[in-house]
């Protein structure tokens, strides 16, 4: 884990991964619907970067946020949005999807 611009964490998508398994997080997708169709981590939620809203963004009590889209900008742009709206921790999944697939973790099409 690294903390990037702003306070965001950014954490390996093996990490995500071992999180998501345990139940310990929610990870949300910032991708857009059509992307989200195509490939996805089984797991995740969707909800759009264009439909972006702090007080309406997924949370669950008790559970780490960790966002994510293709390659993690979107992302990181989503996770700096909630730490100005209050959020903290809040992780951006390194390389996105994209980084997910080349650790060689499964994805849902």
């Amino acid at each position: 884990m690294s903390i990037i611009n702003r306070g965001v964490i950014e954490v390996d998508p093996v990490v995500v991964a071992g999180w998501l398994e345990n139940g310990e997080i929610l990870l949300v997708d910032v991708r857009e619907e059509e992307e989200w169709a195509e490939e996805r981590v089984a797991g995740a939620i969707l909800s759009p970067m264009s439909d972006f809203e702090a007080d309406r963004f997924p949370s669950e009590e008790g559970k780490r946020l960790v966002v994510m889209c293709k390659v993690g900008r979107r992302s990181e742009a989503i996770a700096r949005k909630m730490l100005e709206h209050g959020a903290f921790p809040v992780y951006n999944m390194a390389g996105g999807l994209n980084g997910w697939k080349e650790a060689d973790l499964p994805t849902q099409r």
